[in-house]
């Protein structure tokens, strides 16, 4: 088949997990003798690509008409444009002008949509007017809600306000433009949430882990009498790093342990200069690929302190994968991947005191913690890539046969 990938952003433009799996999907499918189209946001014009192949996909790299880029959506100066920012990926009818061209150059048999957040959710309606199949994947909840997360103020959000409802509205419209189409998410969670608020019973669902594959480590774990936690990801509220450092900071000073922080986000500067003096502590920066991978592989335990409804983080997956145990918050999709006192401790979210003696439990009881690794490690054939691909496969099959549901 020709599968177009949809996906604002995309390798080498990389700033969370979701992009990373939908390179890992497009690799694989192009491994299985796809003809593999990639459709992505430009950071400038400059950037922009025509249909170029890179690593073997043809590559379509658009600047597409915003105040600013997709990439710069957390810049603190930039707030006051949002809402035309939002208008204009809404509506805006450029977008589907601009994309309407590659439709027309690649002339795909499918279409895997990952991220349209920055590319413009009404350019469904031009896969739709070529009755082109669609699996639309859900890594967040940018479905029902303009900030993708269903979280403000420090809180999950039980019901959608004003925009997000406007917002909701405009993009079921657009997606029922589609005939065939169908919705995956590699959480439970985040699927029952997104079809909570859109509806989506009618249409072919499934609960898909990512069909991530990464580089392997190029290091071992040495054995240290130092327990080494670690937390790699976006630095965001909603992700509850600041808890985790406080939980970490109330521990006993005698014991031996130590936390690094790797990533980098609209949060980093602030956490460093409020616990950057911490002896504890250390504050990478966001780094390559391998270097976080490298840096999980020497650690200890894998912290997601999550305070929203994360999904189905890859860095989790990972973690597991080369034998590191999880410490992870009782919300979204993190239990569905960490087996409480088997791979791991779940925490209710938010709860500091929780936090800090999970840890500190694993920091005085060696054995425990040596059993959770060994657990972890005979996990690491659930996440194999092929076995997830054909199941990507399976799904899409079953939408190019769905008998599809009356156009909007």
């Amino acid at each position: 088949m020709r599968v177009l990938v949809v996906s604002a952003m995309f390798p080498p433009n990389v700033l969370g997990g979701a992009e990373i799996s939908a390179f890992n999907l497009a690799s694989w499918l192009l491994r299985q003798n796809n003809e593999v189209g990639v459709l992505m946001a430009a950071k400038s014009p400059e950037e922009e690509k025509f249909g170029e192949i890179v690593d073997g996909m043809k590559v379509w790299s658009v600047y597409m008409p915003r105040p600013y880029p997709i990439f710069a959506q957390g810049a603190v100066h930039q707030k006051y444009l949002k809402p035309v920012w939002h208008l204009q990926d809404h509506l805006d009818p450029r977008n589907r002008t601009r994309v309407s061209k590659v439709i027309e150059e690649f002339r795909p048999d499918f279409c895997n949509v990952h991220y349209l957040t920055g590319i413009g959710h009404n350019v469904l309606s031009e896969l739709g007017k070529r009755d082109i199949p669609v699996m639309y994947v859900m890594p967040d909840l940018a479905l029902s809600c303009v900030r993708l997360t269903m979280f403000r103020d420090g809180k999950t959000c039980e019901r959608q306000c004003w925009p997000c409802k406007l917002s909701a509205a405009s993009k079921r419209n657009d997606f029922r433009s589609v005939r065939r189409i169908g919705f995956c998410a590699p959480s439970r969670a985040n699927l029952e949430r997104n079809a909570r608020f859109q509806a989506l019973d009618a249409y072919p669902t499934a609960h898909i882990l990512n069909a991530n594959k990464y580089p392997a480590p190029t290091v071992v774990r040495n054995p240290s009498a130092k327990v080494r936690f670690i937390y790699v990801g976006r630095l965001h509220a909603a992700k509850g790093v600041d808890l985790l450092i406080q939980a970490a900071d109330m521990m006993n000073q005698d014991l031996d342990l130590s936390l690094t922080i790797v990533g980098g986000g609209a949060e980093e500067e602030a956490l460093r200069q409020k616990y950057g003096h911490h002896p504890r502590i250390e504050f990478t920066g966001h780094v390559p690929l391998q270097e976080a991978i490298n840096r999980i592989a020497a650690s200890d335990v894998l912290c997601i302190p999550s305070i929203w409804l994360e999904n189905s983080p890859g860095v989790v997956i990972q973690a597991l994968g080369m034998g590191v145990p999880v410490i992870g918050s009782e919300v979204g999709g993190i239990p569905e991947l960490v087996q409480h006192d088997e791979t791991g401790l779940l925490v209710a979210p938010g709860d500091v005191t929780a936090w800090r003696n999970a840890m500190q439990e694993l920091v005085m009881d060696r054995a425990r913690l040596g059993r959770f690794q060994q657990n972890a490690a005979g996990r690491a054939n659930e996440f194999d890539q092929d076995f997830i691909g054909r199941r990507y496969v399976a799904f899409m099959d079953r939408i190019m046969n769905f008998e599809g549901l009356p156009v909007h």
